[in-house]
């Protein structure tokens, strides 16, 4: 299951802003014996965390597809640490909006 805990926007050329998402995003959705490999990646809840950036589009089976996507995330915190310090121009939605 993924849930989207945050929405925002990031400056990607010029004067171009595109759609960043922070997304939760449950393990039981990849278990696979060919995925034992990122079990590392993995918080003791069984959850992870994504930034997906640009354009976006939520499936029939309720999942995120975007432009791209980060690395995993093992808490919220650590996701945010990134983008902001790796965005120039990063505005977040304030979470009434959200």
């Amino acid at each position: 299951m993924q849930t989207i805990i945050k929405k925002g926007e990031w400056k990607y050329s010029g004067n171009t802003y595109l759609p960043i998402l922070l997304v939760e995003q449950d393990w039981d959705r990849f278990y696979e014996q060919g995925y034992r490999h990122v079990l590392s990646h993995i918080n003791k809840k069984g959850l992870e965390y994504y930034l997906h950036f640009g354009r976006y589009f939520i499936n029939e089976s309720g999942y995120i597809s975007s432009d791209s996507s980060s690395k995993p995330f093992l808490s919220i915190e650590e996701a945010m640490d990134f983008a902001q310090r790796n965005i120039e121009i990063l505005n977040w939605i304030p979470e009434e909006n959200n």
